[in-house]
């Protein structure tokens, strides 16, 4: 029986039916209602191209374990949640592990096949980290795709295939511990099928899966630098889902004000959950200040990843031992709190909720 529920009322979260850090304040602004959480993308990958699988090999091992992978992820949610953290993002298509040309495109991370039925070992996999943050009280937001892996669904109807049978086996599980991000930051350049004037017939096609009654919580994020959602967008989701990537806190505060100002969201208020940005602590505080959740996105070293203000990714290669491996999105990842940005963070987190 699951242990977790996440519900929304008005812009708060909900966990087991009372708000998220009940009666926690920092810097006298409250915090209650809000869902701190960090992009683990990798948590369920694999790589099924033998041609750039072995880049992701462990240097304690020699090569690629996605079960390992997920299984040790799972073991850190525990140590995590006692940090504060309440959610983390898993992604069914994964998301950048190396931005070089010639590895970005070719590697292949899907949990569906190109007519949208679904890959058991993904899904396996997902189950465990739905299991394990279950008993320790998080919420996974899980993410179907991911720009980049789009080209491995042929075709409009696949996609509607994915979304309806990954939403039936979401719920089928019996945990309710989940939301729904349908696509990692939806903009024009996406395609036909996630431009910002279709993601609403995404949402209701979510929300079309009940089990008993029950329905998913859902949402989509938006390209950071130059997508507003549209009014169809905003009126079908049931929580906003900005990305704070290379904002300075002032500009990250100004985006989340913009947003309560369409005129959508004024109609129908929600949840403004932030699931990825960057490292620094100041745009967690940013957000709070504005009343939104902040999400935790760590790159780490050997990713070739440019899009951050405060670090060059491409600055060092992957590190060669397992104890140094930066990051929670360049694999391999080492998913225990080993490296600065990752102890700046939770130990910010922790004075922020109080571990609560």
């Amino acid at each position: 029986m699951a242990k977790t529920t996440v519900e929304i009322d008005g812009e708060s979260f909900l966990i087991n039916g009372q708000p998220t850090y009940q009666g926690r304040s920092y810097n006298e602004r409250s915090i209650q209602g809000l869902l701190f959480n960090s992009r683990m993308i990798q948590a369920v990958f694999d790589d099924e191209n033998p041609e750039t699988v072995s880049r992701w090999a462990y240097p304690d091992m020699g090569v690629w374990d996605a079960e390992r992978n997920t299984d040790e992820f799972c073991a850190q949610l525990p140590i995590y949640r006692d940090h504060g953290l309440l959610a983390v993002t898993v992604g069914l298509q994964g998301g950048g592990s190396s931005y070089l040309p010639g590895v970005y495109e070719q590697y292949k991370m899907t949990a569906f096949n190109e007519d949208g039925s679904l890959k058991t070992p993904y899904f396996e996999r997902l189950e465990r980290v739905l299991k394990a943050a279950d008993a320790c009280g998080v919420v996974v937001i899980v993410s179907y795709f991911y720009n980049m892996s789009l080209k491995f669904l042929r075709d409009r109807a696949a996609f509607n295939t994915a979304i309806q049978s990954a939403t039936d086996w979401l719920l089928g599980t019996g945990y309710q511990n989940v939301l729904v991000e349908v696509i990692n930051e939806a903009r024009e350049e996406t395609g036909p099928h996630f431009a910002p004037d279709d993601i609403a017939s995404h949402h209701e096609l979510v929300k079309s899966v009940t089990h008993n009654g029950r329905r998913l919580l859902v949402g989509t994020s938006a390209f950071p630098d130059n997508v507003m959602p549209t009014d169809k967008w905003l009126e079908s989701e049931d929580f906003t889902i900005p990305h704070g990537n290379n904002h300075t806190a002032l500009e990250l505060r100004q985006k989340l004000r913009d947003l309560r100002a369409q005129p959508a969201f004024k109609k129908r208020p929600r949840p403004l959950l932030i699931n990825e940005d960057g490292t620094d602590v100041a745009n967690l505080d940013a957000a709070l200040y504005e009343g939104a959740s902040w999400g935790f996105y760590h790159q780490g070293y050997g990713s070739d990843y440019l899009y951050d203000r405060f670090v060059k990714w491409d600055r060092y290669p992957r590190e060669n031992t397992f104890g140094a491996l930066s990051g929670f999105q360049t694999l391999p990842v080492n998913w225990g709190i080993n490296d600065p940005w990752k102890e700046a963070f939770f130990s910010h987190l922790r004075r922020v909720t109080g571990g609560a």
